[in-house]
């Protein structure tokens, strides 16, 4: 379980920290107030590889994810900081924060990633190395700025020019594992993609993951007997279920909800005794389903031990979940409202006995 969270230097959060974090947690705010950028730092924090896990964050929102790091318009150290990675980094002005931290409160193995100039060397068989530039060290030539990747005090990976693909492959020297990964199953607001979503249906054929999904479909639609995935054009895949008195139909016919609750029932399954990031939870549902959904959710994180991170614009989904979890305790669930505040962001804990009049307090949300 992530207790609490402190993130300084990533993308919208020069300093924020959620003192209080529970089984299940919902982030509430207008657009561009964070949200979504909490979830990646949780997600960067918990994942397994570390210097992959920087790069794809880097990747997901960039337009051209093959960029390389552009070799134009060079800044005096040698680097152009216009890489998505450098995306990454908190801006203020046209200041750059120096150095990312994800962490517990009090953690001992922070995750870090840093802004360091380093010395090109390149040894007689040709290979090259990256030796860091000590303050006050006179280099004449062949600096580059490199981002070195730690865990606590302990360097994981660096992030040079040998990695220019953001998705291509990682040379074995910068591959290092976190010891206290977890599993992550994140979300995004689109969905999963149909084959990533036949993928974990696949991986959930020994267990009881399935099952929970088809209860999940069956609490928009009763009829639902069964799924299975057939195959479709050009090599994808279809999902079909079985439709009492009706035989077989395509999941993408039933609707969008249908759909949501079978990719966050999925994204639970798959992630037994880890974490669940779901973007905009309420996106496809209507609100009269919401509760229900909450309180199936609640039940689901105990049995499969799975700590669930959600966000939310809406003021319904906001209700629905205080309401949902009011029997969980003020220790089992938590919401948090960001808000924009010139180039920060501020996380309020909103107290779930009487989160309507928190919202009124602290202003509408969507």
């Amino acid at each position: 379980m992530i207790e609490s969270l402190h993130v300084s230097g990533f993308k919208l959060f020069r300093d924020v920290t959620l003192p209080r974090l529970g089984r299940l947690n919902l982030f509430v705010g207008e657009n561009n107030s964070g949200k979504s950028c909490l979830l990646e730092a949780i997600n960067l924090y918990a994942g397994r590889a570390p210097v992959t896990d920087v790069l794809e964050t880097a990747a997901e929102r960039s337009a051209d994810r093959l960029r390389p790091w552009d070799p134009v318009n060079l800044t005096e150290e040698g680097t152009s900081l216009t890489h998505p990675v450098f995306d990454l980094f908190h801006r203020a002005g046209r200041q750059i924060t120096p150095r990312i931290v994800i962490e517990k409160v009090g953690d001992p193995r922070p995750l870090r990633v840093e802004f360091q100039l380093h010395r090109a060397v390149t040894n007689e068989e040709g290979f090259r190395r990256y030796v860091p530039v000590a303050p006050g060290d006179v280099v004449s030539e062949g600096v580059e700025m490199a981002l070195p990747v730690y865990r606590g005090d302990r360097q994981v990976g660096l992030i040079t020019r040998r990695l220019l693909p953001l998705r291509g492959r990682i040379p074995d020297g910068e591959k290092s594992l976190n010891e206290d990964a977890l599993s992550v199953a994140f979300l995004p607001a689109i969905g999963f993609s149909n084959e990533k979503a036949a993928s974990i249906w696949d991986a959930l054929v020994q267990g009881p993951g399935q099952e929970l999904v088809l209860d999940w479909l069956r609490m928009l639609d009763p009829r639902v007997e069964d799924l299975a995935y057939i195959a479709g054009k050009y090599g994808s895949r279809l999902a079909l279920l079985k439709i009492e008195g009706q035989g077989r139909m395509p999941l993408r016919s039933m609707g969008d909800g249908l759909t949501k609750l079978f990719h966050i029932a999925l994204a639970v399954a798959s992630a037994s005794k880890g974490i669940v990031l779901v973007d905009e939870f309420e996106n496809g549902l209507h609100w009269k389903v919401q509760e229900k959904l909450w309180s199936t959710l609640a039940k689901a994180a105990r049995d499969f031990n799975v700590q669930v991170f959600c966000t939310t614009h809406s003021r319904d989904c906001i209700e629905s979940f205080a309401a949902a979890v009011k029997e969980a305790g003020s220790g089992g669930a938590s919401i948090y409202r960001l808000e924009r505040k010139g180039d920060d962001v501020l996380a309020t804990d909103l107290p779930l006995i009487n989160v309507d009049a928190a919202i009124r307090e602290h202003g509408e949300v969507r």
